[in-house]
């Protein structure tokens, strides 16, 4: 791509990077991967909504002023910033929204649900909304990068909320970019990142603040957007300055070198490194999981034969990153609350193991292996490479399975062809009246 002048603030090579999306055609595969998130949110909003707590952010939205944007909350209309915040907690209820490794990240939440308020406010059209979800995926991919992959980070901080609202407002950025300048983005993205918040102490307590520091995120890129576009101006050195971001993260200079350096990558890196889980729950926990539904059908097989056959012990290996995360290696006899069942790594293979779920498939990547001591004195033993990530033909079918009671009122099939052509849509607002 070039080297971007090094003597700019970060927050205006973000600008530029942003710009660069707003005023240029998107590839066919960032099309393509732009699409599979939308679909894949929509699924997560789907299973979101069987969550305990989906009443109460009903409550929640009902109790806002009435505005033009929609919430699958209640299903009414209210303000950009609600209906963000509200969608994005239920998009990442279920945590099986997708995931950014490399920053750790559960990005589609938030800029998702950030894009698709602002384009029922703001009149933007299906390639617009595109354009926006790729900015959004880039700048929350970018900034989260720069801090997970940074040695010494501060661990106690929540990996999303930390780079979500980024994300957020590079969304809202871009689908009025011809209404901004350089000037006004770079603003933005500083008053962004001065929203970044979050701690991790949800995996150990079990608060529902895990959702909503989604939703948190999710609003706030749009009143940093609105609160730049009114003439305020922010500290333009806020990630790389002597006493912001970075700074603060304990990351330092070593993160700004890594920033700097994504930002000379090809355009798209951030949505294109994301996947997307194939079960509810930690993304850690995915790999474990997989091979526990491998090892679970030799037992089955097993048990047929002899009915008395119980499995006596579970044995799983894992990395260090999936042990040391908050709320992962968690064995406890009871669990308290739906958050530390999602995040203990013990509770999905074991869960798995009573209720197994056929048709899905082992593919490669993230190390886990599972081994089955039974009763007989036999074991059993799968490993996975990686998390068995679902594919886009994957992604599709679960779109039309999550649609027949998200969208009651439309035909799944029709909404997928709707959506597969949204950069033809002049109206990209208009999507949400599937759902009313």
């Amino acid at each position: 791509m070039g080297s971007l002048a090094p003597s700019a603030p970060l927050t205006r090579l973000c600008a530029r990077r942003i710009a660069q999306i707003a005023n240029n055609p998107l590839e066919p595969r960032l099309k393509e991967k732009a699409t599979l998130a939308i679909l894949d949110y929509l699924s997560s909003v789907s299973a979101g909504l069987q969550a305990p707590w989906a009443g109460d952010v009903a409550k929640y939205a009902s109790a806002r002023e009435s505005g033009p944007c929609f919430t699958f909350a209640n299903k009414k209309n209210v303000t950009a910033e609600s209906a963000a915040f509200c969608n994005a907690l239920l998009a990442h209820s279920a945590i099986r929204d997708d995931m950014h490794l490399p920053s750790n990240s559960h990005i589609g939440s938030m800029v998702i649900s950030a894009a698709l308020a602002i384009a029922q406010r703001d009149g933007v059209s299906g390639e617009g909304l595109l354009k926006a979800v790729v900015a959004g995926y880039e700048m929350s991919a970018l900034l989260g990068t720069a801090f997970q992959q940074t040695q010494g980070y501060n661990r106690h901080i929540r990996p999303s909320g930390s780079c979500g609202a980024f994300g957020s407002a590079a969304a809202a950025l871009v689908t009025n970019f011809d209404k901004v300048n350089e000037d006004v983005a770079t603003n933005a993205l500083a008053f962004a990142a001065n929203m970044a918040s979050g701690f991790n102490q949800w995996a150990w307590t079990g608060g529902v603040e895990i959702y909503t520091e989604m939703g948190t995120a999710a609003q706030s890129g749009i009143i940093a957007y609105d609160v730049a576009k009114a003439g305020l101006q922010c500290s333009e050195d806020v990630l790389e300055g002597k006493a912001g971001y970075f700074a603060a993260y304990s990351v330092g200079s070593k993160a700004e070198k890594l920033f700097t350096e994504w930002l000379d990558s090809e355009i798209g890196r951030g949505i294109m490194e994301v996947t997307m889980k194939p079960v509810p729950g930690c993304n850690y926990a995915q790999t474990p999981i997989a091979a526990g539904m491998k090892a679970s059908k030799p037992y089955q097989e097993k048990k047929q034969q002899n009915p008395e056959l119980k499995i006596e012990e579970i044995v799983v290996r894992s990395t260090s990153a999936a042990k040391n995360y908050p709320g992962c290696d968690n064995p406890a006899k009871k669990f308290e609350t739906v958050q530390q069942t999602k995040m203990s790594i013990q509770y999905g293979v074991s869960a798995m193991l009573l209720r197994v779920r056929s048709g899905m498939k082992a593919e490669r990547r993230q190390p886990a292996r599972v081994e089955l001591k039974l009763s007989d004195g036999s074991t059993i033993t799968e490993e996975l490479n990686d998390v068995p990530w679902v594919n886009a033909s994957g992604i599709k079918a679960r779109f039309q399975t999550e649609m027949e009671s998200l969208a009651k009122n439309s035909n799944p099939e029709e909404l997928l062809k709707v959506l597969q052509n949204l950069e033809k849509q002049t109206d990209a607002g208009q999507l949400m009246a599937h759902f009313q």
